[in-house]
């Protein structure tokens, strides 16, 4: 008992574990005063002008990923819930693909729901529970992930990359004399997650772990889902910038996302030989700052600072003739999105790592 209090306030004392809807607290206070300044409690609508709400709720990932060329993204096939599994087998086989795969909504929603498909039997578990389009994609099978936040603000020519986060998957080693279960319960993240990696590891927690053996606990870079963040902002130079410029370019009327990219090296970041995994929009957060050596005040001044930004470039689109949407507007956007999510997490029973 006093070892779970113990873990318990070693974990929420960090900043990067505690809970975001307390935490954010500040943050929703600044936005009020930004939307109070901007007359409108909407102002980010028109962030992203061409895109409806500025895709605060509606974000397809398969509409976002087809924006660019075929070479620097996964291959994926968008999926309807009612095809039927030999249906989606002949789509793999047409389109080459080969397993693991990766399952994920095509609405964005964060972590959830997201699976990695190894074989048959995974993908008709996944049919069977997913309730809404979805993806196939192939697995990037590259070592090193990263998070690049990128805007523009619509007066300017040129393109700022604000930050570079590095996501890192948790790893335990052996020793030959402790079970898998108190390995993890003394890893220094892996604790955190006892509860989670007992139940997904339930069949091997008794095992003895060889010393030269190495487990992989997530398959999924996401904070969420047991990842490390690190801040990389380190690695940004003009010839990064040069290089998401011309990505970008083709791009109009959008000013304020994140790139989720994976690749094979660091030189190979600055060669542009990447793949594009996904596209976060409005609500991008500063992800660089969940890195365990950033500290609170540091994470508020970054959380501030992109709001900020994302208000200055509605004032300067609202000058230039992009309205923010009413709040009749809004609100009807806002009730179909959130009856058509409840009813989707209400259905889907994934909670899959």
């Amino acid at each position: 008992m006093l070892s779970k209090i113990k873990i318990f306030f070693q974990k929420y004392s960090k900043w990067e574990f505690r809970p975001w809807n307390i935490s954010d607290i500040p943050v929703y206070v600044y936005y009020l005063y930004l939307a109070a300044k901007a007359w409108s409690l909407f102002f980010f609508s028109n962030i992203n002008p061409c895109m409806l709400f500025s895709w605060f709720s509606w974000t397809s990932k398969y509409e976002d990923l087809i924006k660019f060329d075929k070479n620097i993204i996964p291959q994926t096939i968008l999926i309807k819930p009612w095809e039927k599994i030999s249906n989606i087998i002949d789509k793999i086989k047409e389109n080459k693909l080969r397993y693991p795969l990766i399952a994920k909504p095509d609405l964005g929603r964060g972590w959830r729901d997201i699976m990695k498909i190894n074989n048959t039997d995974d993908l008709d578990l996944y049919l069977s529970q997913i309730k809404e389009d979805f993806l196939i994609q192939e697995f990037v099978d590259y070592p090193l992930e990263f998070g690049v936040f990128y805007y523009r603000f619509p007066d300017e020519n040129f393109w700022h990359i604000s930050w570079i986060t590095q996501k890192c998957f948790m790893f335990i080693q052996g020793d030959w004399k402790q079970k898998f279960g108190e390995l993890v319960i003394r890893h220094h993240r892996a604790k955190f997650y006892y509860k989670n990696l007992k139940s997904k590891y339930q069949s091997t927690r008794n095992d003895i772990i060889p010393e030269w053996k190495e487990i992989q606990l997530n398959y999924i870079w996401n904070h969420i889902r047991w990842s490390v963040f690190y801040d990389k902002s380190d690695l940004n130079n003009d010839k990064l910038e040069k290089i998401f410029d011309n990505l970008s370019k083709g791009l109009n009327w959008f000013y304020f996302w994140r790139y989720d990219i994976k690749v094979s090296s660091i030189q190979d970041l600055y060669n542009g030989n990447f793949k594009i995994i996904e596209i976060n929009w409005i609500w991008s957060l500063p992800v660089h700052n969940l890195d365990p050596d950033y500290g609170m005040i540091n994470a508020y001044k970054e959380l501030f600072h992109h709001r900020n930004i994302a208000y200055k470039i509605s004032k300067i689109n609202r000058r230039l003739w992009h309205k923010y949407l009413s709040i009749k507007q809004a609100r009807k956007i806002i009730k179909k999105y959130w009856i058509y999510k409840l009813l989707i997490l209400n259905s889907n029973k994934l909670f899959l790592y």
